[in-house]
């Protein structure tokens, strides 16, 4: 009886009931350059032949923002980055735009996720990280990262 040699999967979820704020949730702190970037989810490979070996990755990250309830509009960016053994190898800015709904609290969720495949491998035990940072804001009081997910299909080729 031998390993199975076909694709396997590791992965790391979070389901957040309440994403402002709830058990759970992780709040992102207000743009600040001294300021680490939030790392949300981490899955970690083990690869054993990397020249043979396809990481393919799958993320998602619910945001909750809270805005300014005096305000008709907000804006914010977040910047959603996949690492592996702490170098980025994916990044994507979302900078985001919002009306006011109707006249009470002013609440948005979005649910940003990214695909991938990393074609090059370290060989061993591969870490690979989603981190969110909040880059920029005008009228948000506070914003959350609530269900997140992150997925690594390992292929060998």
């Amino acid at each position: 009886m031998g390993l199975n040699k076909g694709p396997f999967v590791i992965a790391q979820s979070f389901s957040v009931e309440n994403p402002y704020g709830g058990e759970g949730s992780i709040e992102l702190p207000f743009p600040d350059p001294d300021e680490v970037p939030v790392v949300v989810a981490t899955v970690d490979v083990c690869v054993q032949q990397p020249q043979k070996t396809q990481v393919s990755i799958d993320s998602m990250t619910q945001i909750a923002v809270i805005g300014n309830p005096g305000l008709d509009s907000i804006s914010f960016e977040v910047k959603y980055e996949i690492l592996r053994n702490g170098t980025t190898i994916a990044t994507i800015n979302d900078e985001m735009d919002y009306a006011k709904p109707n006249s009470i609290e002013f609440r948005h969720t979005n649910f940003p996720n990214f695909p991938l495949v990393d074609e090059d491998p370290d060989p061993g035990i591969n870490k690979y990280d989603l981190r969110c940072t909040f880059l920029s804001f005008f009228g948000v009081n506070s914003i959350f990262a609530g269900s997140r997910s992150l997925k690594a299909t390992v292929i060998t080729i």
